[in-house]
């Protein structure tokens, strides 16, 4: 046989061999998986060398990352930058209206609100139940966190405790069947009751008249009712408005600005339903009718005209006339 051919036969003849030990290791491994630690050990020996081959690549995009982060790092300090400007135009503004509406306050006599306090809390734990919508929170009574406790966010509001023990509390969301919250459409001052069925981006509006002036967009906020939510909290806007015959009010639903989904950070709100006077001896003004005070003050000035001298004496002798009257009648003895 030639020396070529017999070349060619050794060549093609470990290929075979390669091949058929490549199959088998592969079942071994796969089945059996007895090369497991074998490879382990190989790749950790291996690891700094496929370390230092993929430095390049890793280089390369560490360096594109920076540059990349840093832009939109400056990109972003603009943005707020520009809303922090904004923002503050407007408390300016917000605090112009603070005074001016303390000083009618003032003059009405009328009770005067205190800014609530709030405070920053996490969300720790979901309830796992699909059809309870709950959530469990890292404050309680050691923060001074009470049961019935309002709970917002920036985007509006979330819902309230409904168990409190010393580091934790649970919060029943907006969604949950247990929840409703009274609410008012914003647009035309509407009240209704905003449910909870379950679902995490959906409410049901009852309460809601078949001939009520309700549209898709309408924006609900809390009504303040009930003395559990303050007033003026968003709630939801109005997704769709179906009519019925057979059912006397409208099917409203609507869906939470809140999402609920991704919940994680949220506010504890103590809210006080009662009132701040600057002097509490004084108690607020009745509204009254301006008709009404004209009368009154007409009688009061009736009554001092009648007290002067002139009309004493005459009511005097009137009064004398009608004793000798009753002296000189029959019986009068």
């Amino acid at each position: 046989m030639p020396r070529q051919e017999y070349n060619s036969l050794l060549i093609n003849l470990r290929f075979v061999l390669c091949f058929l030990l490549s199959v088998a290791l592969l079942f071994v491994d796969l089945r059996l998986k007895a090369l497991s630690e074998v490879r382990y050990y190989i790749e950790s020996a291996l690891y700094p060398v496929m370390l230092f081959a993929d430095s390049p690549r890793s280089i390369s995009n560490a360096v594109s990352t920076q540059f990349k982060s840093r832009s939109e790092l400056i990109s972003e300090n603009e943005r707020l930058a520009s809303a922090i400007f904004e923002q503050r135009a407007d408390l300016l503004r917000l605090h112009s209206l603070e005074q001016e509406n303390a000083a009618m306050r003032k003059l009405l006599n009328s009770p005067l609100h205190e800014t609530p306090r709030r405070m920053f809390a996490e969300v720790v734990a979901v309830d796992s139940d699909p059809s309870v919508q709950r959530v469990v929170v890292n404050r309680g009574t050691s923060s001074k966190v009470y049961d019935s406790m309002p709970v917002i966010t920036d985007e509006g509001l979330v819902g309230q405790v409904i168990e409190v023990n010393y580091s934790f509390s649970r919060v029943l969301l907006l969604t949950d069947p247990a929840s409703s919250v009274p609410v008012v459409n914003v647009r035309n001052q509407i009240r209704a009751l905003a449910e909870g069925n379950s679902l995490h981006d959906e409410l049901d509006i009852a309460n809601v008249a078949r001939s009520a002036d309700i549209k898709e967009g309408d924006l609900l906020v809390t009504s303040g009712l009930g003395g559990v939510y303050p007033e003026g909290y968003p709630v939801a806007v109005v997704t769709s408005v179906g009519l019925s015959d057979n059912q006397s009010f409208a099917e409203v639903k609507a869906k939470p600005l809140v999402d609920f989904a991704r919940l994680r950070y949220v506010l504890m709100y103590w809210y006080d339903t009662k009132p701040r006077s600057d002097n509490e001896d004084v108690p607020p003004k009745e509204p009254t009718d301006g008709k009404l005070i004209l009368r009154q003050q007409h009688i009061k000035d009736l009554i001092e005209s009648m007290s002067t001298p002139a009309v004493s004496e005459g009511m005097a002798a009137v009064a004398g006339q009608a004793a000798a009257a009753e002296d000189a009648a029959p019986g009068g003895e």
